[in-house]
């Protein structure tokens, strides 16, 4: 009888200690068109939670908040929801991503061995678009921390850096191979700079009502 008893004792323990893991939320959807949170289509309330995959499809469009960041995923667009301990630090898959820190932390956003940050405790707002050989990175307010590899740069408030993927479609698509040592950096001229920003404003902020 009393071994009976303390086996349902440890199942009650170890149910209790898997319980925290398995029901803390990581957000909840604010805006959704044309979106899907892992199976099902993404409606507003729903909440996600970490390892769920956010997708939009063609003029999609869907936002979360996940304390004080907010993230908006364009059209054609796949993250994978993370955080580790208070940071926000979702993957990005495909497609473009706007952050927004209202007091400039708690978010890293990842995309390969990419990694974005705010760079002052301000409220800051950048933009990452994961391309076939490339990573756009637009900070829209504030100077972004970006990191790529063992390199680490300040990107500057309004202006776009594309990083080279690691991949080896990054060493040899639109430029020459790099070689060893050489930056995987380079600054995006302004007026293609300004045409990303728009764009992805566009994408990224429309409203899910307008057809």
């Amino acid at each position: 009888m009393s071994r009976r008893l303390l086996a349902a004792a440890l199942s009650c323990l170890l149910s209790s200690a898997a319980l925290p893991a398995q029901t803390a939320p990581a957000g909840v959807v604010l805006q959704s068109a044309n979106a899907r949170l892992n199976t099902v289509d993404a409606t507003i309330g729903t909440t996600v939670y970490d390892g769920d995959r956010m997708e939009t499809q063609d003029k999609g469009a869907l936002s979360l908040r996940s304390g004080q960041i907010q993230l908006t995923l364009a059209e054609s667009s796949t993250l994978w929801m993370n955080h580790e301990n208070s940071l926000v630090a979702p993957n990005l898959q495909r497609g473009t991503v706007t952050f927004r820190a209202e007091n400039g932390t708690g978010v890293e956003i990842r995309a390969d061995d990419v990694r974005v940050r705010p760079h002052s405790q301000l409220l800051t707002v950048g933009e990452v678009t994961l391309q076939d050989c490339d990573i756009l990175i637009t900070a829209r307010t504030q100077d972004l921390e970006v990191t790529a590899g063992k390199e680490t740069k300040i990107l500057e408030e309004g202006k776009t850096y594309r990083v080279v993927r690691k991949s080896a479609c990054g060493a040899m698509a639109n430029h020459a191979p790099l070689a060893v040592g050489q930056s995987r950096f380079f600054l995006v001229p302004i007026a293609i700079a300004t045409v990303v920003v728009i764009e992805g404003i566009h994408k990224g902020l429309e409203s899910p009502d307008r057809p």
